[in-house]
């Protein structure tokens, strides 16, 4: 029977458990990382893995430290997202792996919310300026352009609100005017809550901590409905703190737009609304924009002794130093695999672009005009798809949790939530490989369950969606989407990425044993294979 979301608890409950967990919340402590790595210097219980050569906490953190120095916004085709693909084919060529490019076009979108305002003057002469929480991202852009002004009308609340603003308000009205939008994230956001298949490690899970979870948001239906209908449009956070919600890069993945888009707080928001049609709104949103941009797709291959292959892959793009950083855990597998000589199977390593861009780089215009994403490799490797026995899929690694707790933007002193997503048609089998592998790590280290529905499906989805047998990492803070100019490097622990590498390196110590039949569940997998006898 599968297993809802943990029911939340409270503020004084969620720090009480935090302080059992010591220091983890800061990544300063690499001292501490090192002592930590004891956890997993003894013996592997699984058949084949080799403990010591998965890369060390230290090794982990001095890599989410590089991948803070090249830039913690990564915005597609961006000079920071190049260094990063960059150094990623420089350190899988070191580790002997055959380098592949596939290399996209976009008009690269870059902002600081210190370049986007509103004000608003009401018809009585008093005038306010609104504090920006957010930006649009791939909004309209105002840089070298007059600011955009419009009659301020309060357009109605939601993801789907988009067709009765449309039906309430004439073309002509709608035409002078910039449009609010409340956004509350009560009841989900845009997307429902998790289920879990039973057993998780650690096993109970910590419960869900009962706050809003920012990344959870979303802004693009309303978008979608108004484009080129109003002067612009300002998306209200009415439930969340402004720095819970602060730098949120949402919507993701969207196309260029041709009006400016901002998010402001409850207080702005309650503003507005006072003042629907009867003051006028000026927006400015000066993104740079930046044409023929290119960014790289990477596919990295280490040969084993046969053809067949285990394929793993994340996404190089991303708003912070966690999303995306699971390139560094596709790093570490390839270090521990390049320390065991006698791999049976091929591993390719999809490093690809264009997650955070997707529309961008699909448009014909301005754009390569074809798909980015793992899904762009598997269409342009078949070849390898064919030979493909197994997969792993890891984003979002070494998450500690931060909340919006009683109206406080705070760490709560856990992990955050890790969602590992089973190949759905093997999924009995995949958990079964996966429990295995936490054996004898530290559970405070971790926070995994096993997603049956409602996550995201991540770069990992199409893969799973083939029937591959596998899983993939979901980390899920609330700060996923936080495209915060000072990073996130300071709610990041090694210790928590390295317990998540041990279970992908035991994993694919598994997978490189296990027949193909095994994987497929249409051959027995014993205790003793998966290091449970």
């Amino acid at each position: 029977m599968a297993m809802k979301r943990r029911i939340g608890t409270s503020r004084r409950d969620i720090l009480k458990a935090g302080a059992a967990v010591p220091a983890l919340g800061a990544f300063g402590g690499l001292a501490a990382c090192a002592r930590a790595a004891g956890q997993a210097a003894g013996a592997s219980p699984i058949p084949g893995h080799v403990a010591s050569a998965v890369p060390s906490p230290d090794t982990l953190g001095g890599w989410l430290k590089q991948l803070h120095d090249v830039g913690p916004i990564r915005a597609t085709g961006t000079p920071q997202a190049r260094a990063f693909e960059e150094f990623l084919a420089a350190e899988f060529t070191k580790l002997g792996c055959t380098i592949e490019r596939d290399q996209f076009r976009l008009t690269a979108w870059e902002c600081d919310i210190k370049d986007c305002s509103i004000s608003v003057t009401e018809d009585g002469g008093a005038t306010r300026n609104l504090e920006i929480v957010s930006y649009y991202p791939f909004g309209g852009s105002t840089r070298g352009k007059d600011a955009v002004s419009g009659r301020v009308i309060f357009g109605g609340v939601g993801e789907k609100c988009g067709e009765d603003i449309l039906k309430a308000h004439s073309a002509e009205e709608l035409a002078k005017s910039i449009v609010v939008v409340d956004m509350p994230l009560a009841g989900g956001g845009v997307r429902g809550s998790v289920k879990y298949y039973p057993g998780s490690f650690p096993d109970p899970l910590p419960p869900v901590v009962n706050a809003p979870h920012v990344a959870k948001q979303g802004g693009r239906g309303p978008m979608q409905a108004l484009e080129g209908k109003c002067k612009g449009i300002i998306l209200c956070y009415t439930d969340v703190s402004n720095e819970a919600a602060r730098y949120n890069y949402l919507p993701f993945s969207d196309k260029h737009r041709t009006m400016p888009g901002l998010w402001v707080g409850k207080a702005d928001s309650d503003y507005l609304k006072s003042v629907s049609g009867k003051a006028t709104a000026t927006m400015r949103c000066d993104a740079k924009l930046t044409p023929d941009a290119r960014a790289d797709t990477i596919v990295a291959t280490m040969k084993g002794a046969t053809d067949e292959v285990i394929f793993m892959t994340t996404q190089t793009d991303g708003p912070n130093e966690c999303n995306e950083n699971g390139a560094l855990g596709l790093l570490a597998a390839a270090t521990y695999l390049a320390k065991i000589p006698d791999r049976k199977r091929t591993v390719v390593f999809c490093l690809p672009t264009g997650h955070y861009a997707a529309g961008a780089i699909a448009d014909p215009d301005t754009g390569s005009g074809r798909r980015a994403g793992t899904a762009g490799v598997i269409s342009g490797h078949p070849d390898v798809m064919a030979r493909t026995v197994a997969q792993i899929h890891l984003e979002q690694m070494a998450a500690m949790e931060w909340a919006d707790l009683d109206g406080h933007w705070q760490a709560t002193g856990i992990p955050a939530e890790e969602n590992w997503i089973p190949t759905p048609v093997v999924h009995d089998l995949v958990n079964r490989m996966f429990l295995a592998t936490t054996a004898g790590l530290a559970p405070k280290y971790s926070r995994s369950g096993l997603v049956e529905s409602g996550q995201a499906p991540g770069e990992g989805g199409q893969l799973r969606s083939m029937g591959i047998p596998g899983i993939g990492l979901m980390g899920s803070p609330h700060y996923f989407f936080r495209a915060d100019p000072n990073g996130v490097l300071d709610k990041l622990s090694p210790q928590v990425m390295h317990n998540q590498v041990e279970i992908a390196t035991r994993l694919l110590a598994m997978m490189d044993r296990l027949t193909p039949e095994q994987m497929k569940g249409a051959a027995p997998i014993s205790a003793a294979e998966l290091g449970q006898a």
